[in-house]
């Protein structure tokens, strides 16, 4: 196996730059969850259900295309009860 990498050096380039997305892509990840009001992992207790009190306009996504919504329809299922 050594010989083998010895061998092919841009091998050392693809490990580098592999472990260098994976590494970024944890620190996203981990950096979301710390950070980010909407993400509640913890507080189920609290609020159980954290998406009704989202607003209709509010982009929560990390890239959305085209997210154009209406101010005029209702914010819950039990409204009109």
């Amino acid at each position: 196996m050594k010989e083998g990498i010895r061998r092919n050096p841009p091998i050392y380039l693809l490990f580098t730059a592999v472990g260098f997305g994976v590494g970024l892509a944890g620190y996203f990840g981990w950096h979301a969850i710390r950070t980010d009001p909407h993400l509640l992992l913890v507080n189920k207790k609290t609020n159980p259900h954290p998406w009704l009190s989202v607003d209709q306009g509010t982009n929560i996504k990390l890239y959305s295309i085209n997210q154009k919504f209406d101010k005029n329809v209702k914010k819950g299922y039990h409204d009109d009860l």
